[in-house]
């Protein structure tokens, strides 16, 4: 684990500009504002599956925020301190997040599927005082061996009891927006997740950008599914949802049999688009509220059937919010993923280095200011960092796109090797790491496999010690990675192999390996079904 002084150097975001939207601000502000403004106006509703349904309103919430506080300084957390927020989506995490924000400390957001090594990873690059976690994951006595304090959620009400304490021992801090706020955790092709820092203008920018992108307004309700720990979640709605003076309408996770139930009840206007309602009957829904949906392509099909303007739109991590996004006022071609977003600049490039043609696959870079409307950096990891910014200042994506003669930009495939397993970013070189740990494996590669229902899953390809008995040496790779990895990160398969495929300098060559993986797939559902 890092040193104090390490850890606080590595949370030191880069310095913003002079000028800028965001002089005298910070999220705490952006929260007094509001409860000036509309205190009285609901801002949180709280509808879990299980457990007691809650609202608060803009000033109650506040009022939560100080007490969060008062209990983060009673565990020791002060200015530039980390804590890792290891929860589904409930009360407590915004909660967390903003007393954070007043004590000039810094929420690690975890995905809360990860493993313990990989929050053992997170506490490693941020140096954090300690966790909050859900008993219900399991973890709590293997997390109270990392030397740092565990504090758990009470799952029934969605805060945590043990850190609302009813004192507000938090005096008035000056508004600092180029100060840390939060870290996201996120899978680039590398063999640990990547620690991305924002700071208060980051989240400002992700909210007042992000309200004008969906056109959110004061009496929108919005219907959060999409994880905190996801920026889609945190600055695409709950920010831009604040920005604006509207409501959150939170649910711990996406539940298919309960989205038309809960959007019915608290007439919710916007939400990120769920694939899977798709399945519904033709008349799901009916009576529903929306008017917008956020997603991935044009669809007039799905707006016709929905009754509802869907805006498509593209983002990722280190861009706070969407740097390609659908006009409101015109339509895009079917199929396509927007227009560049004016706050932001594109480029499409070839592998040279020169712009692509219109109509030609290239790979996207974007430019912004970094700490404003990019991260700041990579935490721990300044190579990284420096590799992920061209000399002109753009950021390498990773993403392949091409512009349409219409000017709309389309999806084309990622350059980096990534696997998109039910939404989740898994760089196989992560899995790859954790697979040559386990004894008696000499090599392996990770690719994916289509699935019906995750999109595609990982799949191992093994090339084991000559002396190793095969099943025993499948076996213990499952373990390891059920042990060491989130549970969708695991292979679904783990194949035995001779030796891997190789290309040019020597690489593994992955794409015969992504076919034979479909192959064994199919093989095995036939022999399952095999009446014989």
């Amino acid at each position: 684990m890092s040193s104090p002084s390490e850890a606080r150097s590595r949370l030191t975001p880069v310095r913003l500009p002079t000028v800028h939207p965001f002089i005298g601000m910070d999220l705490s502000s952006l929260l007094s504002d509001r409860i000036s403004q509309r205190g009285d106006h609901p801002f949180l509703i709280w509808d879990p599956p299980d457990g007691t349904a809650a609202t608060w309103t803009y000033r109650e919430f506040g009022d939560a925020v100080g007490m969060t506080a008062a209990g983060l300084v009673a565990r020791g957390i002060g200015e530039g301190d980390a804590v890792v927020v290891h929860l589904h989506n409930c009360p407590a995490f915004v909660m967390v997040l903003f007393a954070c924000a007043r004590l000039g400390a810094v929420a690690v957001n975890v995905n809360n599927r990860y493993a313990a090594d990989e929050i053992s990873h997170a506490l490693g690059l941020t140096g954090a005082a300690g966790i909050i976690t859900d008993p219900q994951f399991g973890l709590v006595d293997v997390l109270r061996q990392q030397g740092v304090w565990v504090a758990t959620l009470d799952p029934a009400s969605g805060v945590v009891p043990d850190l609302l304490l009813d004192a507000d021992v938090v005096g008035d801090r000056t508004p600092d927006p180029g100060r840390a706020l939060c870290v996201q955790l996120t899978s680039g092709s590398v063999s640990r997740p990547k620690a991305v820092l924002f700071t208060h203008a980051n989240a400002l920018w992700g909210a007042r950008v992000g309200a004008a992108h969906w056109g959110v307004r004061a009496d929108d309700v919005q219907f959060i599914h999409a994880p905190l720990f996801h920026t889609v979640g945190l600055t695409w709605q709950l920010l831009a949802t604040m920005w604006a003076g509207g409501t959150v309408v939170l649910q711990p996770k996406f539940s298919a049999s309960r989205f038309w139930e809960v959007s019915l009840r608290h007439g919710c206007t916007l939400t990120n688009y769920p694939g899977l309602i798709m399945q519904d009957p033709e008349d799901a829904g009916v009576g529903h509220c929306y008017r917008s949906w956020i997603g991935g392509l044009e669809d007039p099909a799905l707006e016709q059937r929905f009754g509802v303007r869907f805006f498509n739109a593209w983002g990722m991590t280190e861009i706070v919010t969407s740097g390609i996004i659908s006009d409101p006022q015109r339509r895009s071609e079917v199929g396509s993923i927007g227009r560049a977003a004016p706050e932001y600049q594109l480029a499409i490039q070839r592998e040279d280095g020169t712009d692509a043609a219109v109509g030609e696959e290239g790979d996207l870079l974007i430019r912004g200011t970094r700490g404003l409307s990019v991260f700041s950096h990579y935490i721990g990891d300044a190579a990284a960092t420096a590799a992920a910014f061209d000399d002109r200042g753009f950021f390498r994506t990773g993403d392949r796109v091409r512009v349409l003669p219409s000017g709309d930009i389309q999806f084309g495939s990622r350059a980096k090797d990534m696997l998109k397993v039910g939404g989740e970013n898994v760089a196989a070189r992560e899995i790859e790491r954790v697979v040559r740990g386990v004894a008696g494996v000499v090599d392996v590669a990770v690719v994916g496999r289509p699935d019906g229902a995750l999109g595609e899953v990982p799949c191992a390809f093994v090339v084991p010690n000559a002396t190793e008995s095969n099943p025993s040496l499948v076996a213990r790779v499952i373990e390891t990675c059920r042990r060491d990895l989130a549970p969708f990160k695991v292979p679904r398969a783990v194949h035995l192999i001779d030796d891997l495929p190789r290309a040019t300098l020597d690489k593994v060559a992955k794409e015969p390996l992504r076919q034979r993986a479909i192959d064994l797939a199919a093989a095995e559902a036939n022999a399952s079904s095999d009446p014989r």
